[in-house]
């Protein structure tokens, strides 16, 4: 996470300052900032940096997409801010919509990557045994069968401790509420013996009650609460509000074990004998309603839902509707999520056809990795960087994503695992019959979607509608231009270590110009070039150059050594002076250096880094003097 640091600290910056954060969390690649003062945040500023992609507001906060390794740069952020994420505390500002989409993403989004494995991995187990390299019923079946549906099975366990973290209740309660409801063969014993009555008899949500507790009815589903969703989202919710109260009336010595005993032994209760079933009918009249919507009219249901999805993206809001898949999947398979499918594949199209046509290497280093990303269903960074600055772009993503799910609608080719991206293909094998027709319409679907976006984008693409920058001038002038370079040699003998590496940010960051660190195992600076001291500290440790040409070169010895004794020291040359390449500039007491405990690192610095092309460091491990240590290029008419 180290690597992050300095992205974490420009945004920190960016956004106001750590006393201007109120909360952070994130999804898989955007930060969610609550800020005290929005207009604190320079959202040009931010998206300036080439590590971020993009910043809108939505949901109430400051969004800023960064990419799949959003959660190192979450880490280094609370690291440096030493804020903690913060859930039910958060008032969230915004519709009750925002609000809800914001509270399921913080629940589900979590959970995802281990839910997309297992279904790589059921998907695989399909394929294994609808070819015949694997026999139902072997050991090597069972346990991928395990391993491919272990994550859907127990599903009320795993958001247990989500929905425990977003709601902030403490997790392992959440856990423990949510283990009670699939704990072994519940379902199979609440529902045993005779029926003592019936609700909602003669009517879809009929729910037969076999026992009681404690004299009150018990209404436990005769398939349990495996794979569901909303009930452990609820119970939670309502432990969470219990657990605060505990908190604030019972003695600080006893909380340790009566918060969680109270609170499991009460939400676990409740959870069961209302908010349990009252959330199954809940689960149930969302799905029913769905079903209806289908039966009126599957292909513009459908087509609803694709044309919706990729916007709600753009927002973080499509969530609610993945989990509305999620709900369909439980039953078995899912063609919700199968509609918006193909979406990924038309952000891959659009992201090929773009690097192939732009002339511009800034965009052909935006374009391939959001290509990449897209490969493995995170179209983030397609949507920010590639498609969404030019609309019709995605646009055609978008009516690309229509076909393909209309497709698969038309098909009626449903998942039967949840996986997204190239990795998903296998999701469509049935594995009750082994049939691969639902593969074949998907392989169909994704290339139709494919070549309807991609020929679009090709077709309507236009040079320069990815904005002039300073890449396409030197790309597409290059032939009418001519490259000068000069080179800076050597100051003294000694191991070379990057710039970044150096324990003196003020050099590692970048900020005094581009340039390289020797670790010297000489005791005399020479000049790196022909020219004329600009500057000479009095202690002896910094001296820079001005060449002919107008490179300024600093040379700066030890880390800290700006107050150092000056017998440290020995000025051979005096400001003002002209020398030459390999002139002797300061003498160096090592040996005291290194008693004292003062670092050696040697920076040596292009002050004036931005007025070239480049400034190339050698590729050596080693210097010296004399040697090439620095190019710096430019360009001539």
């Amino acid at each position: 996470m180290a690597k992050y640091s300095d992205l974490a600290s420009f945004i920190i910056k960016n956004v106001g300052g750590k006393d201007n954060i109120v909360s952070i969390n994130h999804c898989m690649t955007r930060l969610r900032i609550t800020l005290k003062d929005k207009s604190l945040a320079d959202t040009k500023t931010l998206e300036g940096n080439k590590g971020i992609i993009s910043c809108q507001e939505a949901e109430g906060k400051l969004q800023v997409i960064i990419g799949t390794h959003v959660g190192d740069v979450y880490q280094e952020i609370i690291e440096q801010t030493g804020k903690e994420k913060k859930a039910i505390e958060e008032k969230t500002k915004g519709s009750v919509i925002n609000r809800f989409a914001s509270t399921i993403t913080k629940i589900v989004v979590p959970a995802l990557g281990v839910l997309m494995a297992c279904g790589i991995i059921s998907g695989l187990n399909s394929v294994l045994t609808a070819t015949g390299l694997v026999e139902v019923g072997s050991g090597t079946n069972i346990i991928l069968n395990a391993m491919g549906n272990a994550c859907l099975t127990f599903f009320p366990v795993i958001l247990g401790y989500t929905s425990a973290v977003a709601f902030g209740l403490d997790p392992f309660v959440g856990i423990i509420l949510g283990s009670i409801l699939i704990f072994p063969n519940i379902a199979v014993d609440m529902n045993a013996g005779d029926v003592m009555f019936t609700i909602f008899e003669g009517t879809p949500f009929a729910m037969p009650v076999y026992k009681t507790f404690f004299e009150i009815p018990v209404i436990f589903p005769t398939n349990g609460y495996t794979s569901t969703l909303i009930p452990i989202m609820l119970i939670n919710f309502f432990a969470s509000k219990f657990e605060r109260s505990l908190k604030n009336h019972l003695p600080a010595v006893t909380q340790q074990f009566m918060v969680p005993f109270i609170t499991i032994l009460i939400a676990g209760a409740v959870g069961v004998l209302a908010i349990g079933p009252i959330s199954m009918l809940i689960q149930n009249g969302l799905q029913a309603m769905l079903q209806w919507l289908i039966g009126v009219s599957s292909i513009l249901a459908f087509a609803v839902i694709t044309l919706i999805y990729q916007p709600l993206v753009i927002f973080g809001l499509h969530w609610p509707l993945i989990t509305l898949g999620l709900m369909e999947f439980a039953a078995g398979s899912t063609l919700i999520v199968a509609s918006i499918f193909p979406a990924s594949f038309t952000h891959m199209a659009a992201c090929l056809a773009v690097f192939l046509r732009t002339k511009s290497t800034k965009m052909k280093n935006i374009a391939l990795p959001a290509f990449l990303s897209a490969c493995f269903c995170i179209i983030e960074p397609s949507i920010y960087g590639v498609t969404l600055p030019v609309k019709k772009r995605f646009a055609f993503c978008m009516l690309g994503g229509l076909v393909g799910g209309l497709i698969l609608t038309i098909a009626n080719a449903p998942m039967y695992a949840i996986s997204m991206g190239t990795t998903g293909i296998m999701a469509f094998i049935d594995p009750n019959t082994g049939s691969f027709n639902g593969l074949v319409w998907c392989i169909i679907a994704c290339l139709a979607a494919m070549i309807v976006t991609f020929a679009l984008t090709w077709i309507t693409y236009k040079p320069g509608e990815d904005g002039p920058n300073e890449d396409d001038t030197v790309y597409e002038s290059k032939r009418n231009i001519t490259h000068k370079k000069e080179v800076i040699s050597a100051p003294v003998k000694g191991k070379i270590v990057s710039l970044k590496d150096m324990s003196d940010d003020a050099f590692s960051s970048g900020k005094l110009g581009k340039g390289i660190c020797i670790i010297p195992e000489d005791d005399q600076i020479i000049a790196p070039c022909d020219g004329t001291i600009s500057a000479l500290y009095p202690t002896g440790h910094a001296v820079c150059i001005k060449s002919p040409t107008g490179v300024e070169i600093m040379i700066h010895v030890g880390v800290d050594t700006f107050d150092a004794k000056a017998e440290l020291f020995t000025k051979l040359k005096k400001q003002g002076d002209a020398v030459k390449r390999g002139d002797p500039l300061i003498k160096i007491d090592l040996k005291k250096m290194k008693e004292l405990g003062l670092s050696t690192e040697t920076a040596v610095i292009v002050l004036n880094s931005s007025d070239y092309l480049d400034v190339i460091n050698t590729g050596k491990d080693r210097v010296l003097p004399e040697d090439d240590l620095l190019t710096m290029v430019m360009s001539a008419a």
